[in-house]
């Protein structure tokens, strides 16, 4: 990749610049620019470029990364369409989000970053006011189109809300894309009211499946430039001002064939034996409810003044 396209960063979570690798897989000169890599549904894996751990505060994260640019520019780029085919499975994964924002925040104005094609905010608005922000100029596009929904063009900084608006933000497997989620948390903060509730879901680089498959890890990707444990994901939100009350494990529900694309980048024996037992089942459209114990759930409330913002996230 040309030394341009990349810059070094700190560490977003303590600002110190010393870092140890963990991972090393040298991407490609075309891929700041390989629109595949910023589609929810890749199943590119393998090359991911360089990964580092803060030797101060344990955040992991890549460095050398493709510039704030390279990356919003691959987002407004992308089109998803196997991630719209995916319709009715993402809708039930949505249900059983909401079910858990519920029991928290049973209703009111709720935005939804980095929304996609707003499957999750169609079946919120059963129950609250719902808003999203997303940078995929196709995902827009189609969420306004298909679903009528009020979606903005950009990040969580984009929007032009007003502070403290709203109930509920979530971020669905967003944070690990953010280029300062820092900050992103910090903007969060400031629009929810007292009391609101954050909702996010993230790889978790602590997680058994992580720490078992190492570099070959389903979630280390170029478009994913931080990667969270549940220590360093709890140090930043007390910092920006929540205060966690729920975190465990996060599963989904996803057809057959859509799980076995996620096993490409697994060894070659564990995803042919499962293509062959899936072809004999002939359940490639079958749904499949799958916790592989590397993504976590988390609901934090806003309690004080955000005490470390640092501006506005660059992409979401």
């Amino acid at each position: 990749m040309p030394s341009g396209d990349l810059e070094n960063v700190r560490c977003n979570l303590c600002g110190a610049d010393d870092s140890r690798v963990l991972y090393d897989s040298p991407i490609d000169d075309a891929a700041p620019g390989r629109v595949a890599d910023y589609m929810a549904s890749t199943n590119k894996f393998g090359r991911y470029g360089r990964i580092v751990r803060c030797r101060r505060c344990r955040l992991v994260y890549t460095n050398p990364r493709p510039a704030p640019a390279t990356l919003r520019g691959g987002y407004e780029a992308a089109v998803d369409s196997d991630y719209a085919e995916e319709d009715f499975s993402r809708s039930i994964n949505a249900h059983l989000s909401l079910r858990t924002i519920r029991k928290l925040m049973p209703s009111g104005r709720l935005l939804d970053v980095g929304c996609s094609t707003g499957f999750f905010l169609n079946a919120a608005r059963l129950d609250f006011e719902v808003y999203g922000v997303e940078p995929s100029r196709w995902a827009v596009d189609y969420a306004r189109r298909r679903l009528r929904l009020a979606v903005h063009l950009g990040g969580i900084e984009d929007g032009g809300f007003d502070d403290s608006s709203f109930d509920v933000i979530s971020m669905n497997d967003v944070i690990e894309h953010l280029t300062d989620p820092r900050a992103a948390l910090g903007r969060a903060h400031r629009l929810l009211r007292p009391g609101g509730v954050l909702y996010l879901v993230t790889p978790d680089i602590s997680g058994l499946a992580a720490r078992v498959l190492r570099g070959k890890w389903w979630g280390l990707r170029p478009a994913h430039v931080y990667y969270f444990s549940r220590a360093t994901l709890q140090r930043m939100l007390e910092e920006a001002g929540f205060r966690i009350v729920l975190s465990r494990s996060y599963g989904r529900m996803f057809t057959y064939g859509y799980w076995l694309g996620r096993l490409q980048g697994y060894p070659r024996l564990i995803h042919r034996t499962a293509a062959r037992a899936i072809r004999l089942l002939r359940i490639e459209e079958k749904l499949l409810y799958l916790d592989t114990r590397d993504s976590i759930e988390l609901c934090a409330l806003k309690t004080a003044e955000n005490p470390g913002a640092r501006g506005d996230s660059i992409v979401s």
